[in-house]
């Protein structure tokens, strides 16, 4: 069952499989600094302009996105652990990937505000302080 702090973050995942833009716009910080795995430049996406070209890049790069969430844990400090795989198809090669990702999100004012990206879990349990170093 979600809890009401990371309702917006399995609802900014749902967003980007459905590639519903006005909902990850909904659960995010007009403010929000987005980091993702697999971004196509490696940049960070800044602000709800950021938001929309992160979903042009996505777009542009793959013919098919699906963020399939493994599971997300509220810490109390407010911050959101998100652990799931991305499943993409290539736009050009036609080739399938899928990658492992997760996120440790800040949320302000209830909506996605921050995140650190990790390639593996245990790195993102260990900067949440769910695991001992």
């Amino acid at each position: 069952m979600a809890t009401p702090s990371d309702k917006p973050v399995r609802g900014f995942a749902d967003s980007i499989t459905r590639g519903d833009l006005d909902a990850a716009l909904e659960v995010c910080h007009p403010d929000v600094e987005f980091l993702s795995v697999l971004a196509v430049d490696g940049k960070a996406y800044v602000g709800h302009a950021g938001i929309r070209q992160y979903f042009e890049d996505v777009t542009s790069a793959w013919d098919e996105w699906t963020v399939e969430v493994h599971r997300t844990a509220a810490l109390p400090d407010g911050r959101v652990v998100i652990e799931m795989t991305m499943h993409a198809r290539g736009r050009e090669s036609g080739l399938p990937i899928a990658v492992f990702a997760a996120h440790v999100w800040s949320l302000e004012d209830g909506k996605l505000r921050r995140n650190q990206p990790f390639r593996e879990p245990e790195q993102a349990q260990r900067a949440a302080g769910l695991s001992p170093d």
